[in-house]
């Protein structure tokens, strides 16, 4: 249902330079997917998209605070390289980063993204863009369970908090509480993390405190989800790795790379969502 209170500001695009300054990079080597396969997950997303999974280009991540690889599955003809998209998600508080799947990055002349169960589904120039990343992956925090209130945008605290205030943080959180929760979680991040915080840049954050202040103080009681530092503890189990190309009609186990979870990380349960159709702005790099 859409959310009628009056947008803060059109958009949170001055908030871009704060936080690429101040969420630094996490070190981070990469080895290509074993040949052949790719994650069920990834190839279901770029068929239903109308692309070819041979031309995905399939990655391991592996960032310097966790003991488990991302699996990231990206189009030879992306809009950025992809060093930049493994830049952008690395600088992801672990804690935050720890609820996204698999990234996917796929070419298209409209830079806009989805998530689709905690995988990530860029296009175009938004890889570049790390507040699309972190509104991406705050929906994995409020639909996954993150928070203390599951999921935190249907909770009643959210919708008391968010009536004590007389708007939304802009145009993009009136699509409803989704997309409402995701954009008050970039200005959180950007609130903890930013010398000066959105109170010191934007004369009306007055307007949107309670829905903020809800977000941090249900990221803090989790462990600072929006903080960086520290190791990742918890990941969504990666999808079955199957065969790119579907021709494979007998597939053994010891032909399957491993993509299970190491001992010293626990499962988060899966949650089936899905933001296509609310995730529909427009974002530039």
């Amino acid at each position: 249902m859409r959310v009628t209170s009056i947008s803060a500001t059109p958009d949170l695009d001055n908030l871009k330079a704060g936080l690429l300054n101040n969420l630094h990079p996490t070190h981070s080597t990469t080895d290509r997917f074993k040949a052949g396969y790719i994650p069920s997950d990834c190839k279901e997303i770029v068929e239903n998209e109308k692309f070819n999974p041979a031309d995905i280009q399939t990655w391991n991540v592996h960032y310097d605070d966790c003991s488990a690889p991302w699996i990231i599955c990206y189009h030879k003809n992306s809009a950025a390289p992809l060093s930049s998209l493994v830049d952008r998600f690395g600088r992801l508080p672990v804690p935050t980063r720890q609820f996204v799947r698999h990234v996917i990055s796929l070419p298209s002349a409209n830079g806009n993204a989805y998530n689709s169960g905690g995988n990530i589904a860029f296009f175009g120039s938004t890889i570049d863009n790390l507040n699309v990343h972190l509104h991406e992956a705050a929906h994995s925090l409020d639909l996954l369970g993150a928070y203390k209130d599951k999921p935190l945008s249907s909770s009643a605290n959210w919708i008391n908090n968010y009536n004590q205030d007389s708007a939304v943080p802009d145009n993009y959180a009136q699509t409803d509480q989704d997309e409402n929760v995701a954009q008050n979680t970039v200005v959180d991040t950007y609130q903890r993390n930013v010398p000066g915080g959105f109170t010191g840049l934007n004369p009306n954050a007055n307007k949107i405190f309670h829905q903020y202040a809800t977000v941090d103080t249900e990221q803090r009681e989790a462990g600072n989800l929006l903080i960086p530092g520290g190791k990742c503890t918890l990941r969504l189990a990666n999808s079955d790795p199957v065969p790119i190309n579907g021709a494979a009609l007998r597939v053994t186990a010891a032909d399957k790379p491993n993509v299970a979870l190491p001992a010293d990380i626990s499962s988060i349960a899966g949650v089936d969502f899905n933001t296509k159709d609310s995730c529909n702005a427009t974002f530039g790099a």
